[in-house]
């Protein structure tokens, strides 16, 4: 497939060469270049591999992609048209092409370099879903939340190896100087992701304890919800008022009704995290609930 890359307007012959792009091959001899690019598709993707360029041709090797679909996570890829992303940054050559087995490596290092900006973005997503997740304005899972994290950092350490892996084999200037930089920048990235993943696993365990705790209120409310209304009725006994006529059943149910509300209230109070009003409704619900198993026993004993 013959395209023209590299180039900002393809009816210049001023701009890039004329390539066959080719995904997942080795075939060419030239210096090997980083080649990371995040896609702009509905589901972006994050490729990551290296490319080879002997001034006419373009062999990209895709060594590793990741999706953002349900959540960043490692996918196999049968590989796509790539040449879109090669467009840009757009390089002229002069002289025809006496120059194009330099400018073209440098323009694809170049292009790998500026993509970190995009990586970055993810970064600052990630850490805006931590923030979302922290104050609970969202409902998002921590164990996916803590997984795409890992992944995003799993992928920031292949690209910086293919920059350092250009380091140890290419001499030319130009390339050295991009990935020279990709490999500061990306250290700096993975280590934000990792000082972050840290902070979410801190706050997981702290969570965790949180869930501890809540459950521990939770049962006190079941003691309290079984064990109040044993007491109270074991103290004026329930002969005097069965069977229930709607009167007696307010007499006997009312200390049991607010000894319960008490409870609830002191629990809600103290349990961890904020309380909504959807916790009162549902302490409202659940000694409702009981207050109606006791008024039908009530009515039907004999």
């Amino acid at each position: 497939m013959d395209l023209r890359v590299l180039a900002g307007d393809p009816a210049d012959p001023e701009f890039g060469a004329q390539v066959t792009v080719s995904v997942g091959s080795d075939s060419l001899d030239g210096h090997v270049v980083p080649f990371v690019r995040v896609t702009k598709e509905e589901v972006r993707r994050i490729l990551v591999g290296h490319a080879r360029s002997d001034g006419t041709r373009i062999d990209v090797a895709v060594r590793a992609v990741w999706s953002e679909n349900g959540g960043w996570h490692r996918e196999m890829w049968s590989g796509g048209d790539v040449s879109e992303l090669l467009k840009h940054p757009a390089h002229r050559i002069p002289d025809g092409n006496v120059n194009a087995d330099v400018v073209i490596p440098k323009a694809i290092a170049e292009g790998s370099r500026n993509t970190v900006a995009e990586l970055r973005g993810l970064r600052y997503e990630m850490e805006r879903q931590v923030a979302d997740l922290l104050a609970q304005r969202r409902n998002t899972a921590l164990r996916l939340v803590m997984a795409q994290l890992v992944e995003l950092s799993i992928a920031f350490s292949r690209a910086r190896d293919q920059a350092r892996d250009t380091l140890r084999e290419v001499k030319a200037p130009g390339v050295r100087l991009h990935c020279e930089a990709m490999d500061v920048e990306l250290g700096e990235e993975i280590t934000r992701l990792q000082a972050l993943l840290s902070s979410v696993s801190t706050f997981a365990v702290a969570q965790e304890g949180e869930a501890q705790q809540r459950f521990n209120m939770l049962a006190a409310a079941a003691a309290a919800g079984l064990g109040l209304p044993a007491l109270i009725l074991s103290l004026y006994g329930a002969d005097a008022y069965l069977p229930f006529t709607w009167d007696k059943a307010g007499r006997a149910l009312g200390p049991i009704a607010g000894a319960l509300a008490l409870a609830a209230g002191i629990i809600l109070n103290r349990m961890p995290g904020r309380t909504t009003a959807k916790h009162y409704l549902t302490a409202l619900g659940l000694i409702a609930g009981l207050m109606g198993v006791l008024l039908v026993a009530g009515f039907l004993a004999p």
